[in-house]
């Protein structure tokens, strides 16, 4: 999981761990992301293929309203935001860093 986050610790249902996966893999700092073939199976296990393509499509339009602020500088940058411009050191630590 990119967020090294263990969905399975948390109070979430089946379908919310399917979304929450998704969601994983759709977020803008993992230039990687890719939706396995097991993680697509989990979610048309909850999902009409109809809700999981709306579910990735906002996914995406959210991701790329992020990025739309990021780029045009509209947002402040926090010290723990692991987004950083091209050439900056990032101030952001994650748990492999400590």
């Amino acid at each position: 999981m990119f967020l090294d986050v263990d969905y399975d610790l948390g109070p979430f249902s089946d379908a919310e761990k399917a979304v929450l996966a998704l969601a994983d893999e759709m977020v803008m700092t993992n230039h990687e992301g890719r939706l396995s073939d097991a993680q697509k199976a989990a979610l048309l296990s909850h999902f009409s293929p109809e809700q999981a393509f709306e579910l990735a499509m906002t996914s995406a339009v959210l991701t790329g309203m992020a990025k739309f602020l990021f780029v045009f500088d509209l947002v402040t940058r926090e010290d723990s935001c692991p987004i950083v411009r091209p050439g900056e050191t990032p101030t952001w630590r994650g748990k492999d860093d400590e």
